[in-house]
């Protein structure tokens, strides 16, 4: 039988940036895909302004103070883990992780021992 663990965890989130943080910050952790802060920032202020990552370059590097070769080297990153797609000229991110962080939502998350032998 397995034992099921509820437990609650909110924060207060100040806007959709915010969300889109925290989101990706998760994501990344849950699923060992070893994202540094500065790519993070880059997917959660993409989907925060509401356009494909290559449409918000150069406002992400004037407003997190980097450069266009570091933002060059996150998109070439986060397109070899299958993060980004591209279709022609846009780079965007995958439609399954692109959410709409304007609402509240429900995480959910399963963690199973392999020793127990636990299919899921």
């Amino acid at each position: 039988m397995k034992e099921v663990i509820k437990i609650g965890l909110k924060y207060d989130i100040e806007d959709s940036y915010d969300m889109a943080y925290k989101y990706y910050s998760i994501l990344s952790i849950m699923n060992e895909l070893s994202l540094v802060k500065r790519d993070v920032q880059l997917l959660a202020y993409s989907v925060s302004e509401k356009k494909a990552v290559s449409e918000v370059k150069e406002e992400f590097i004037e407003k997190f103070g980097t450069s266009m070769a570091t933002v060059g080297n996150i998109i070439s990153k986060l397109y070899k883990k299958g993060i980004l797609v591209k279709d022609k000229k846009v780079v965007s991110i995958v439609e399954v992780l692109n959410m709409k962080f304007e609402n509240n939502f429900v995480l959910g998350m399963q963690l199973i021992h392999k020793e127990n032998g636990d299919k899921g």
